[in-house]
Formats: structure tokens, C-alpha cells, sequence
């Protein structure tokens, strides 16, 4: 049975925009790049959303159950596999393989098939939060979500304010993110609504 995109894979494809990413690894002694599929979350917060949402979304397209990492020197859960078939189901919908940084976007077919929502929902889920804002003396409920990829961001901005939501689009007072394995300095935005 080959993959098809639902609903289903929209939340997955959603929950790695914010926390996954595809990368090429030499394995040793073959001929081939070991294809990995990593989704990185905190062993604080994300571990029953890992257990109760990706776990059974991994196991639906995988066929198989798949290990959960826990990283306690960072406070860090992983799934990190190498899945080919996933590996080049995702690649071949627009997913970048390698550094996000700014190549972020919802594909296409995502839109044609309504499946926007989920995506949404699913990027939320790692990258969203519900904060307190206080203007001027008056604390307000919002949802928030904070990342670098501006291309991304300002898409989700746009289909939310197309179903009626109200926010604004922001830079970051403290906006410079700096990552050091890769010798950059990232500029990050948010959304309120």
C-alpha cells in the first residue's frame, strides 16, 4: 500500500515543519546516504503529545513502532530513524532536506486537498503557545507561535486571517538566535492573534 496524503499525514508533515527535519548521512561500508526522519521535542513538556500523537502518526506510516530518544543531558526526546520510503514521501511533497532556515512553506497540494488546517494544527503543536499579554493594563489570552522561518510564518498569518482571526505579525524584541554549530545568527518572528 503506498503513503497518500489525509489528514493524518498534513498533522505529521505540520508537526515537522516546527520540530522534524530530513537529513543524508553517509552510512559506513555502503553505497548508499542513510535517509534520516528526526522530530525533536522537550522531555518536560512534549512527552505524552509524543506518545499520543506522533507515536501512533509514525507507526500509520511506518508500519512499525518507533523508539523514543530521551536525551537528558539537553531535556530533549527525539525520534531520529531512517525511514526511505518516509524519507522520500515527505521530500517529494516540498519538504527541504537538510537546514530549514527560511525554505519553509505549505505545499500546494495541501491547500488543494483542504488540508491547511492540519498543517496549521500540527505546527502549532510544536512551535505554538497560548500567552497572556497585557495592553495596556489588562492581561488577554492569545495564541503565539515564534520561529526564524518568516516565509512560513507569514503564510499561516495569511490563511488565519482569512478565516477571521485578528493578531499582528512581529519581530522579536530579543530576535537574534544564535546557533552555534552552524556559526549563524538567526532572526526570529511571531505572531499574536
Amino acid at each position: 500500500m503506498g503513503l497518500q496524503i489525509d489528514k493524518d499525514f498534513a498533522l505529521l508533515y505540520g508537526i515537522m515543519l516546527g520540530d522534524g527535519g530530513l537529513s543524508l548521512a553517509k552510512r559506513r561500508g555502503r553505497k548508499t546516504d542513510g535517509k534520516f526522519i528526526t522530530i525533536t521535542g522537550s522531555s518536560v513538556d512534549d512527552v505524552k503529545f509524543f506518545g499520543e500523537v506522533v507515536r501512533p502518526l509514525l507507526k500509520k506510516y511506518r508500519n512499525k513502532d518507533t523508539n523514543l530518544k530521551y536525551k537528558r543531558n539537553c531535556n530533549a526526546i527525539e525520534y531520529n530513524f531512517i525511514d526511505q520510503r518516509l524519507f522520500d514521501f515527505v521530500a517529494s511533497v516540498g519538504f527541504p532536506i537538510g537546514l530549514k532556515g527560511n525554505r519553509l512553506f505549505i505545499p500546494k497540494i495541501f491547500y488543494d486537498l483542504k488540508l491547511v488546517e492540519q498543517i496549521i494544527a500540527g505546527f502549532f503543536a510544536t512551535d505554538g503557545s497560548l500567552v497572556l499579554t497585557k495592553n495596556p493594563n489588562k492581561y488577554y489570552p492569545r495564541l503565539e507561535i515564534r520561529v526564524i522561518s518568516v516565509s512560513l510564518l507569514k503564510e499561516v498569518y495569511s490563511y488565519l486571517l482569512s478565516l477571521g482571526f485578528k493578531g499582528g505579525f512581529y519581530e522579536c524584541k530579543r530576535s537574534n538566535v544564535h546557533a552555534e554549530a552552524y556559526n549563524c545568527v538567526h532572526t526570529k518572528y511571531r505572531i499574536q492573534l
